[in-house]
């Protein structure tokens, strides 16, 4: 299993101008639309680095990175403890992770599911809230401790919404349901 360094260093590996909170959220958005071939490595080179392909051995990471938190989505563990910030009494970092993160499961999300925004009911909503926490922001005023409380409401929140929305895209994939869908 990575631990948060792990996936830190892979990052820095591969070069990206992401933060790991990004580049979770863009991976994690993939996989809950329901991107489980090889194109994932195509959408990823594109949107994360400029359409070039990663080096051997960064990229063999990464595929087994890739597979993990695949399974972790069918396991209901979707290892959100790789991105949030290191030093978990920084409620400032907290918020700032759920804004990049958010905004780039948000990426993922709609290359994986073209439509998205024509989507409605509870997955509709699920969306906009998504939407709203990828403008989240505070105030440098703001006092760290209520920052850290509602971050971790908002960080379990995420997970939950994740995980439906993984519920509704990748895990109901065949063609049968996608029949139904339509």
């Amino acid at each position: 299993m990575t631990t948060p360094a792990e996936f830190k260093q892979l990052v820095t590996q591969l070069q990206l101008e992401l933060t790991p909170a990004e580049f979770h959220g863009f991976l994690s958005g993939l996989i809950v639309g329901g991107v489980q071939d090889e194109s994932w490595k195509t959408l990823t080179y594109q949107f994360t680095n400029d359409g070039h392909a990663f080096s051997q051995a960064p990229l063999k990471t990464l595929e087994n990175f890739y597979q993990g938190l695949i399974a972790s989505y069918t396991e209901a563990n979707t290892l959100f403890s790789l991105w949030l910030p290191e030093d978990e009494n920084d409620g400032f970092a907290l918020a700032d992770g759920i804004a990049e993160w958010t905004s780039q499961f948000i990426l993922g999300l709609g290359l994986a599911q073209p439509k998205l925004s024509e989507e409605k009911d509870e997955i509709g909503e699920a969306i906009d809230d998504l939407e709203e926490i990828s403008r989240l922001g505070y105030h440098d005023d703001d006092k760290n401790e209520e920052l850290i409380e509602a971050g971790e409401e908002v960080v379990e929140y995420l997970r939950v919404l994740a995980l439906f929305l993984h519920s509704n895209f990748a895990l109901n994939t065949t063609p049968a349901n996608k029949a139904q869908l339509h």
